[in-house]
């Protein structure tokens, strides 16, 4: 099979296209032909060398994808060849023309959810409403999502919109605010452009907002403190910015403010249980008002290190594709 290969961790112009030997499934694995995969921000720190989780060299990166079993091994009893799935390998694997998957981190992709649409569904989606239920979220709160036009912001402004919240998004170039409104945000700020305290009292009389969902960090985290209304809740989703923010507890206990880690790659590793009840809620939003796959850009594996820079120069809006074939 042909596939994206690492062999030093650094610049994704690295990345080469080989040959491998096609993979076995293991005991409890399951293999699939990809039929398109997921680009994230925690592909690009793979690559680099800078994510929680570093392969061994080589590798072949990519952590979601949407696909066809064609094969099960031992002690697999619920996938047969010829299931759709959409999986999430802790390992990576998924720019590659196949991908073996343990079979409690795959997850059956109903024909309601389209393939680009299913290839990103578990990272953007499941990422997003994990944080809302975490947050408790409640009908008529007001939320602000920051990098609003990307993959996990776009699917959380599709979410909170549906769930009966006022959304805010917050972005940096007005082609990814127009996306965010396109998928429900009521009001849209570009934190490039004018001051995000300034904007949120305008827009919130001067109240603030309930939640932040941040997926920024650096100094958008610490703009985004001074915005929360008197007991409101800060979801810590990622740092795209690449500045990881440090939390003043001084100003925590002066509003009741709290401050929720969101690390969903953990749930999708340990717990497919939680995974399976957030994909249930979310199939139940998608039936009454089905989601639409923003998509930033469709790659062959060739092509998967511009996808990768792209990402990394903050030039997508939505989420990119890799479509091995």
């Amino acid at each position: 099979m042909r596939a994206a290969v690492v062999r030093a961790f650094g610049s994704p112009e690295g990345i080469t296209v080989e040959e491998r030997p096609e993979p076995a499934p293991r005991p409890g694995e399951i293999l699939a032909r990809v039929l398109a995969a997921g680009v994230n921000f925690a592909d690009l720190l793979m690559v680099a060398g800078r994510y929680q989780v570093r392969p061994p060299l080589p590798f072949v990166p990519g952590l979601e994808f949407c696909g066809i079993v064609t094969a099960v091994g031992a002690g697999v009893d619920r996938w047969r060849p010829g299931d759709r799935v959409m999986g999430a390998p802790l390992g990576a694997g998924c720019f590659a023309e196949h991908v073996a998957v343990p079979a409690q981190q795959a997850f059956r992709a109903p024909p309601s959810l389209p393939d680009e649409l299913a290839a990103q569904f578990l990272v953007a989606h499941g990422t997003a409403a994990f944080a809302l239920e975490r947050a408790r979220l409640r009908p008529g709160e007001t939320v602000l999502v920051s990098g609003a036009g990307g993959g996990v912001g776009v699917a959380a402004v599709d979410v909170a919109s549906r769930l009966g919240a006022r959304v805010i998004a917050a972005a940096s170039r007005p082609e990814k605010l127009d996306a965010a409104r396109a998928h429900g945000a009521h009001e849209a700020i570009d934190y490039e452009a004018e001051a995000l305290h300034e904007a949120i009292a305008r827009l919130t009389h001067g109240r603030g907002v309930d939640l932040v969902l941040d997926t920024v960090g650096g100094r958008f985290f610490d703009e985004s403190l001074r915005c929360l209304a008197r007991g409101g809740r800060t979801l810590v989703v990622g740092f795209a910015s690449g500045v990881i923010p440090r939390a003043p507890a001084e100003y925590l206990l002066i509003k009741n403010l709290t401050v929720i880690g969101i690390g969903f790659g953990g749930i999708l590793a340990e717990q497919p249980e939680t995974v399976e009840a957030v994909i249930e809620g979310l199939l139940r939003l998608h039936a009454a008002r089905p989601f639409a796959a923003e998509v930033g850009g469709r790659f062959g594996l060739e092509q998967t290190g511009r996808a990768l820079q792209r990402l990394a120069d903050r030039a997508v809006v939505g989420k990119q594709l890799i479509l091995p074939r």
